[in-house]
Parts: structure tokens; sequence; C-alpha cells
């Protein structure tokens, strides 16, 4: 039998892979001066920039959701094909 995907280690690895991202582009923006934030607001509602506490943490709020979100869009089809296919 093939392998399923486990939908919460998927989604604890995205939620963490996009906090990485989230929390370097926090960084590059306030260290360098980068723009990047600005592009990810449309995609955060309730995110502003200047940077508040709410904001920030509404944003990790958006992103634990996207995570899970994203996890149950791949990991629920997959495992339901894999179940579904025929054994060779």
């Amino acid at each position: 039998m093939k392998a399923t995907l486990s939908f919460r280690a998927l989604a604890i690895t995205l939620f963490i892979a996009l906090t990485v991202s989230y929390l370097l582009c926090i960084a590059g923006d306030l260290l360098f001066g980068w723009t990047t934030l600005k592009a990810l607001a449309p995609f955060l509602p309730g995110f502003a920039w200047p940077l508040t506490a709410g904001g920030f943490l509404i944003g990790l709020v958006w992103i634990a959701a996207c995570s899970v979100y994203s996890a149950a869009l791949i990991a629920f089809p997959y495992n339901y094909l894999v179940k579904r296919e025929p054994s060779a």
C-alpha cells in the first residue's frame, strides 16, 4: 500500500515555513527598507504597515489559517486518490 500524507504534519510544516518567510520579510523591511510587506498586505487582511503588535498577530493568524487550508487542499485529495488506486 502506498503511503498517505499526514494532514497535521503537513499543516505544521507549512505553518513553520510561512512563519519563517513572514519574519524574514518583516526583518528585511525594518532593517533594510525592503518593500515586501507592502506586496503581502493585500493577502493578509488586517495587517498594516507600519508594523503594530495587532497587525503582526493578525498576520500570524492569517498564516496559520492559510497553512491549514493549504494542507487540506493537498492532503485530503491525495490520500483519497492513493486509497482509491488499485494495488498492482
